[in-house]
């Protein structure tokens, strides 16, 4: 049975939001580890090769002190790595009592891995759990943007599995870039030769973006090697055909990319950012910053008894968001931000 306690907390804090910063954020973007077993020519995450990320027994101290997040996204590097994957979403799953979504995405690899882990997690009851699998066009675009020859065959293997379970919500993610800007109709007809009832809302399609302190790729200059009008014109076709549709999926994923073709044109993000007012990023090491572009960090976990509140609450934090607030930082439109400030903005849609 739906609980509506979780519904109830997320349409609260957002609305919140729309009046001012909260006292704690509700959306939460948490990087487990930075090991991952592609080789993406639009990521260097893969070159890291880390050491000394949270133990399970640190992120389980972290959600015990910090369990107000209704929303949260565990990414990566290549979450199902690790392997106490399970329990990390355990502990956030059992920590924080009003969750309504987990999110994940994975790069597909490892099928029967993350198979496995997703049914470990519906098992704990969780109310909303989506998952998106990684795929940047068809088997050869894919294989040879990605890294890996054969990837292309095991994420659509894992998306088919994965969708076949009863309680998932499972999407196939393209990051529209130089290399593939004008290429969804052929990745999106390839994947539906694999699975003939795929639907066009099975993709979240989203655009290249750089950070030097998550994806590792500032140096790769990613956003000058593309056309902005044909990543605009590529985002407004996907858009069409994409169609109408009310559920709250539907209605963030048609206001991101309604705004994408302003942003390009400006170099602006569309409407105010609700980084550090209503969101957090947090790295594998405990390290928390504002967003995943901003490389601008407000604390450490380690160095706070895992207290996220003493680092949310602090005057440094404040100072920081209202330079958000203000367009001060270095502007982006990646749905890990834009969507909960598009919620933050429902009373002032223009921005």
């Amino acid at each position: 049975m739906r609980r509506l306690t979780p519904y109830v907390a997320l349409a609260s804090r957002a609305l919140r939001a729309n009046f001012g910063r909260l006292d704690f954020p509700y959306k939460l973007t948490f990087c487990i580890t930075y090991w991952c077993n592609y080789a993406c020519q639009t990521c260097n995450i893969w070159q890291m090769k880390p050491r000394d990320e949270l133990t399970l027994d640190e992120i389980r101290r972290f959600f015990r002190r910090s369990n107000r997040f209704v929303w949260v996204d565990v990414t990566g590097g290549e979450v199902s790595l690790r392997k106490d994957f399970a329990q990390i979403c355990e502990a956030i799953i059992e920590n924080c009592p009003n969750l309504l979504l987990l999110h994940f995405p994975t790069n597909g690899y490892l099928t029967d891995k993350i198979v496995a882990a997703t049914r470990d997690i519906l098992r704990m009851g969780l109310e909303k759990l989506i998952i998106t699998v990684s795929t940047d066009g068809d088997e050869a675009m894919n294989d040879r943007i990605r890294g890996v020859e054969g990837g292309w065959r095991r994420q659509i293997e894992t998306f088919r599995r994965l969708r076949e379970l009863d309680g998932v919500h499972t999407v196939l993610g393209m990051t529209l870039s130089a290399a593939n800007v004008d290429h969804f109709p052929v990745a999106f007809a390839a994947a539906k030769q694999e699975i003939p009832d795929l639907d066009y809302r099975d993709f979240h399609v989203n655009i290249v973006h750089e950070s030097g302190h998550y994806l590792h790729n500032a140096d790769l200059a990613l956003r000058q090697a593309v056309d902005p009008q044909a990543l605009a014109r590529a985002t407004e076709d996907y858009a069409r055909l994409r169609g109408l549709g009310w559920s709250p999926v539907n209605y963030l994923e048609r206001a991101y990319l309604k705004r994408v073709r302003r942003y390009l044109e400006t170099g602006r993000t569309p409407m105010r950012c609700h980084a550090l007012r209503s969101s957090c990023f947090i790295d594998s090491w405990g390290n928390v910053f504002p967003c995943t572009i901003y490389d601008r960090k407000v604390g450490s976990l380690r160095e706070t008894d895992y207290d996220l509140a003493r680092i949310w609450q602090s005057d440094a934090t404040a100072a920081l968001q209202q330079e958000i607030w203000d367009y001060k930082c270095p502007q982006c439109w990646t749905p890990c931000e834009a969507y909960q400030s598009i919620l933050g903005n429902v009373l002032r849609p223009g921005g």
